[in-house]
């Protein structure tokens, strides 16, 4: 996407012809086959998993601190955040997918969701939230959007806080291999959801010197690297650690970066 109007506009047509789907793209849930319930299930599952392994870092954001969920689409995980952390917030850029995240976490008063189409993650202050999380959102925003938005992540980040956050590395492929992932994402993630209209799912990677340099410079640390199954084309919201690099395909890795406090 060339601008951030024309990633909102693109995300607004995912939002308004298959909303549960263009977040968790398994295949057999294409065409608004997502049952609700199972869907939000997904996300207390993952942010289970992201707690478990914080904690086996010897890292825990404090409980009832302020966390943000950023490109929350309808608040999948940042319903399942708010149990343990408040206030949290959702931010995106698509109003529809905030429309429907209020309308889907209505229950739940300390999740709050707001709009955001700037740039910059206005209207919070500096080192406020305990926790940030971000997982297959980074990776369809394009440069230098995208690492722009990790600045600011970044920024709102507390000392003794967590920011965790997922982008794929690089696209791994053999000349063969390269086709097949061609071939696999036109069919399951490049789809055409709206007669007449392209939305596109567009992939994007940081290398992870990059990241890593990017962290740094801003007075953070990158604590943890692990590899995903995030970018699997059928990925279905079953977060899972993964022990080697895909064969071919996009490598995922979701960093953990903390910040020292100021001196």
């Amino acid at each position: 996407m060339k601008s951030l109007q024309d990633l909102q506009r693109n995300w607004e047509g995912f939002a308004r012809s298959d909303p549960l789907w263009s977040i968790c793209a398994d295949p057999q849930k294409r065409d608004n086959k997502w049952n609700r319930d199972e869907f939000f299930a997904t996300g207390r599952k993952e942010i289970a998993t992201v707690l478990e392994h914080l904690g086996s870092l010897g890292l825990r954001p404090g409980e009832g601190c302020p966390a943000l969920d950023f490109g929350c689409g309808v608040g999948r995980l940042t319903r399942a955040m708010a149990a343990c952390f408040s206030p949290c917030y959702g931010v995106d850029i698509s109003p529809t997918m905030i429309s429907l995240a209020r309308e889907f976490n209505r229950d739940l008063p300390g999740c709050n969701f707001l709009l955001n189409e700037k740039d910059r993650l206005v209207g919070f202050a500096n080192n406020y939230f305990g926790f940030i999380y971000t997982s297959i959102v980074l990776q369809h925003i394009g440069e230098p959007y995208n690492r722009g938005y990790l600045r600011e992540l970044i920024r709102l980040l507390r000392p003794g806080g967590a920011l965790v956050f997922q982008i794929p590395d690089r696209l791994r492929a053999t000349a063969s291999a390269r086709l097949r992932t061609a071939l696999a994402l036109r069919s399951r993630l490049l789809r055409l959801l709206h007669p007449g209209k392209n939305y596109v799912m567009e992939m994007h990677c940081i290398s992870e010197s990059s990241v890593c340099d990017l962290v740094q410079k801003e007075g953070a640390r990158v604590v943890d690297v692990r590899l995903t199954n995030s970018t699997d084309p059928a990925f279905s919201g079953d977060l899972r650690y993964l022990e080697q690099e895909p064969q071919w395909g996009y490598v995922s890795k979701q960093y953990c970066v903390t910040k020292p406090a100021p001196s």
